[in-house]
Formats: structure tokens, sequence, C-alpha cells
């Protein structure tokens, strides 16, 4: 039995390697500790990725996380304009203890709630919902930042 493979699904599947390795090579991406768990993620620095963030994306795997750095203590603003999927939201302070969650924000929030730290932060970590009550984070809590983040 021969057994022939259609020109165009070799194209689609060299475009989606040559994609997925394109966003993993242009994504920062590492591991930190919370809690004694480790998260896979990806690091987020420059003003269109903080724009970005998980916009348009499918879903956030369990042990995955998506970390925003900013050049300096702020009040991050966070929104969920074209979410698909809740996530929990994270803020840290310069020394990555945690100062503010929210958990399970919906997408449905958009545009009417933007999310803010009622203090001051330098990091803010995406991740599942459902990850702050599961983990128990709480403010105080300190975040291992993989090296090279501060």
């Amino acid at each position: 039995m021969r057994r022939w493979v259609k020109p165009g699904l070799i194209t689609l599947a060299v475009i989606a390697g040559v994609t997925a390795l394109w966003w993993q090579m242009s994504v920062d991406q590492s591991t930190l500790r919370l809690d004694g768990v480790l998260y896979h993620i990806s690091i987020m620095r420059t003003k269109a990725e903080l724009e970005k963030g998980l916009s348009g994306t499918d879903s956030l795997a369990q042990g995955e996380a998506m970390l925003f750095v900013f050049p300096e203590n702020t009040v991050p603003r966070m929104w969920m304009k074209d979410m698909k999927y809740p996530i929990d939201m994270v803020w840290l302070n310069d020394a990555t203890q945690v100062v503010h969650a929210v958990e399970n924000a919906q997408p449905s929030s958009y545009p009417k709630t933007i999310f803010v730290s009622p203090v001051p932060a330098r990091y803010v970590i995406e991740f599942p919902a459902g990850t702050v009550e599961k983990v128990g984070i709480k403010n105080g809590d300190p975040v291992g930042l993989p090296s090279g983040v501060r």
C-alpha cells in the first residue's frame, strides 16, 4: 500500500513548526518557584509583549505562567482584552514578594474592568485560574524568580 502525503499538508506542518520555533525563540522562557512548585514561564519585557500578554491564546496549561517584568515599581494595569479563558493574576514588589492577587479574572470583564494592585509592583504573574487557591498564594509570599530577571 502506498501512502501519499499531500503537499499542502507538508507545507502546513512546516509552517506550524517554524511558527512554534519562532515563538519560543522570540519570547524569553524560564522557570520560577512559588511555594515549592516550579512553573514554566514566558517572560514579557518589551512594550509590545507587555500589552499583548496572553491575549488571543487558547489556553494556559497547569504548570505554566506568564511573567510581566516592568522597568521599575509602578502600578501595572492589567486587562482581559482578547482573552478566551479565565486566569489568576499575582502582583509582586521589588523584593519579589506577593503584594496583591486577583482570582478567576474573566474574559467578559473587558473592557469595564481594569485590574490594579493597591500598592506599587514591579512584576505581574498570570497563572491558570484556580492556582492562587490551589497553591494558597497570599500577600507576603516570596516568589523565586529566575536569575537575570531583576
